[in-house]
């Protein structure tokens, strides 16, 4: 027989993110606070939102959620004075609705009081920082002399003609 899960406790992204609780227009959890702009179609729904919440939406300035399906769909937008990609600014949100949402779909958008990025994305920044220095320095310490090169290739013309007077062949025949 199978067990009945309450749709509360489903959590899309497998781990426990935070729980949001809506005051008014203001949906607000521990040092997370987000405004609700637009809400239309009474789109927006707590319980769905904590679910499909993820922490790399902290660094967007407005979070757009569409029903599609009867799943909630999240996309982070930029304000249009930033100087990230054209296609993430909130001057483009009517594009993107026409685009890639289901025609007269609900959806809301919320504002982002301040946004940052999320903690873990801060690690990531580092480890990619510190790895691009080390391989500069390790390219630097492997740099080769130009004359060092021919002179290889002399010891290698060298040891390719002893080999040939000796008569020495590059296969070996297998005996049984």
């Amino acid at each position: 027989m199978r067990k009945e899960i309450a749709p509360e406790l489903y959590n899309y992204n497998k781990f426990p993110g935070p729980e949001f609780h809506l005051h008014g227009d203001k949906v607000e959890t521990e040092g997370i606070a987000f405004s609700l702009v637009e809400n239309i179609k009474e789109a927006f729904d707590v319980t769905t939102f904590n679910q499909r919440f993820s922490e790399v939406l902290t660094k967007f300035d407005y979070i757009v959620g569409d029903w599609s399906n009867e799943q909630l769909r999240l996309r982070g937008f930029y304000k249009d004075d930033r100087t990230e990609e054209k296609l993430e600014k909130i001057s483009r949100l009517q594009d993107y609705l026409l685009e890639y949402c289901s025609y007269g779909c609900a959806y809301f958008v919320l504002e982002n009081e301040a946004p940052k990025r999320a903690s873990f994305d801060k690690k990531m920044r580092k480890k990619e920082e510190e790895s691009s220095s080390r391989k500069g320095k390790k390219q630097a310490q492997t740099k080769r002399k130009p004359n060092a090169d021919k002179k290889n290739r002399r010891r290698q013309k060298d040891q390719h003609s002893q080999k040939e007077d000796k008569g020495q062949r590059h296969f070996v025949i297998r005996q049984k």
